[in-house]
């Protein structure tokens, strides 16, 4: 199997990368980088501006190999399974993956360490949408990630804003910012009644959107301070990964609190 990282995760989390990697060295299922990957190209903006680019360049990045391609970026993964399965290519989400052929109880077996964490689960809109194309999950009631959650320890907890949008992709925060804005602070303010330590994304774009959107919302003298985090850094973590090796360096909120929680966990 071959790893697809896409943009997000090499130029600003690479902690997600090295957290899959760990993840499946534990699992013990090999995986190696799809070497030469370009962008996938980005299934919103670019296919907007030109589809025959759009499908060119994807079928360049799934034609550098004959195994199975998986990503950890709903929108790599969008634009890479619609022309995979166009052309014959295998492409898998690293969440529906360990949902599906991994399974939730040999996920807990692995866990070395316990998270006694409150979490929001973050799907994104490109994880079960289109729903005829992907037919991963319910896309009005989900439940990979929240089982997922659940397998290292932590409560997934529900929240009034759980299925709403971030703002962050289909090209939302590049070409209307203040809508990208409105939409991440009504689901923030979501997320804060809930009172949870962090929010669980499975998408690069959406921490993005979390991490330094939340920045941006300070400059107009609005604190949220709630951290977020990809699945794969959470469960590379519970199955023993030191938490300074999961690149949380990177993110722009990390609260002591959601640190000393990882670090400690529960034996």
């Amino acid at each position: 199997m071959k790893f697809f990282p896409g943009c997000m995760i090499h130029n600003r989390y690479p902690g997600i990368e090295k957290s899959v990697y760990y993840v499946f060295s534990v699992l013990g299922i090999e995986i190696s980088p799809l070497e030469g990957s370009s962008c996938c190209p980005a299934p919103a903006i670019t296919k907007s501006v030109s589809e025959e680019m759009w499908r060119e360049v994807a079928e360049r990045n799934l034609n550098l190999s004959d195994e199975t391609i998986m990503t950890a970026c709903n929108g790599c993964f969008t634009t890479l399974l619609e022309v995979g399965n166009e052309i014959g290519k295998d492409v898998r989400h690293f969440a529906e993956f360990l949902y599906r052929d991994v399974g939730v109880e040999e996920i807990r077996k692995k866990i070395s360490k316990k998270l006694n964490l409150r979490l929001a689960a973050h799907y994104g809109c490109h994880f079960f949408r289109p729903a005829e194309k992907k037919g991963i999950d319910s896309a009005e009631r989900p439940k990979i990630l929240d089982e997922l959650i659940k397998a290292v320890g932590a409560e997934s907890v529900d929240y009034r804003t759980k299925y709403m949008c971030c703002g962050g992709g289909g090209g939302v925060r590049a070409a209307a910012t203040e809508v990208a804005r409105e939409l991440l602070e009504m689901k923030l303010e979501g997320v804060k009644e809930a009172e949870v330590d962090a929010i669980v994304v499975i998408c690069p774009l959406c921490l993005f959107q979390f991490d330094t959107g939340q920045k941006e919302l300070e400059k107009e003298g609005k604190f949220f301070g709630i951290p977020a985090i990809h699945y794969a850094q959470l469960l590379a973590i519970a199955m023993g990964m030191d938490v300074d090796e999961a690149g949380l360096e990177a993110h722009e909120i990390i609260t002591q609190e959601l640190y000393e929680k990882l670090l400690m966990g529960e034996s």
